[in-house]
C-alpha cells in the first residue's frame, strides 16, 4: 500500500499540533510552579509580619524594638534571596524543558554552570553588603545580634515620673 500525500499532511499536522500542545503544557506547568513558589513566599512573609508586629507591640523598650526589627529585616533579606533563587531555578528548568521538547539543545551554561554561580554570588555579595551596612549603622558587632545586648540595652530604665496634680484638685 502506498502512502498518499493527504496521509502525510495529516500526520505532519498532528505532529506540529502535538508539539505545540506539549510546549503549552510545559509553560503552564512552569507557571504553576512559579505560582506555588510565590504563594509559599507570600504566606511565609505574611506570617512573619504578623508575628513580628505582635512582638513589637509587646516590646518594652527601644533596644528591644531595634533588635526585633533587625532580626526581621535580616531574615526577610535571606528569604528574599531564597525566593528569587527559587524563581530563577523554576524559570531555568522550564526554559530547558521547552528547549528540549522543541528539539533545541540549550547551551549547558544557561542551565547550569558559571552564570548561576555568578548570579548567586552577586545575590550573596549584595546580602553581605546590606548586612554589614546594617550592623555598622546600628553599631552591632558581626555575629553578635542574637547573643549580646544592643547599644542602649545596658542603660537603666528611668523611673516613672510622678503624675502632676490636676488643676481641678487645687480649686
Amino acid at each position: 500500500m502506498t502512502a498518499i500525500p493527504e496521509d502525510f499532511l495529516v500526520q505532519a499536522w498532528k505532529q506540529q499540533l502535538d508539539l505545540g500542545l506539549r510546549l503549552i503544557e510545559t509553560m503552564v506547568e512552569g507557571a504553576i510552579k512559579l505560582r506555588e513558589v510565590q504563594i509559599e513566599a507570600a504566606t511565609g512573609a505574611h506570617a512573619d509580619a504578623v508575628a513580628t508586629r505582635k512582638s513589637i507591640a509587646g516590646a518594652s523598650d527601644l533596644a528591644q524594638v531595634i533588635r526585633l526589627q533587625a532580626e526581621w529585616t535580616r531574615a526577610n533579606a535571606e528569604k528574599c534571596a531564597a525566593y528569587w533563587r527559587d524563581l530563577y531555578e523554576v524559570a531555568t528548568r522550564t526554559q530547558g524543558e521547552l528547549a528540549s521538547r522543541a528539539g533545541v539543545q540549550p547551551p549547558a551554561a544557561v542551565v547550569e554552570g558559571e552564570p548561576n554561580k555568578a548570579l548567586f554570588g552577586m545575590i550573596d555579595d549584595a546580602y553581605r553588603g546590606w548586612l554589614d551596612a546594617t550592623q555598622k549603622f546600628y553599631r552591632i558587632e558581626p555575629n553578635k545580634l542574637a547573643d549580646d545586648k544592643l547599644p542602649g540595652e545596658e542603660l537603666a530604665v528611668p523611673a516613672t515620673p510622678k503624675p502632676k496634680p490636676s488643676r481641678r484638685a487645687t480649686t
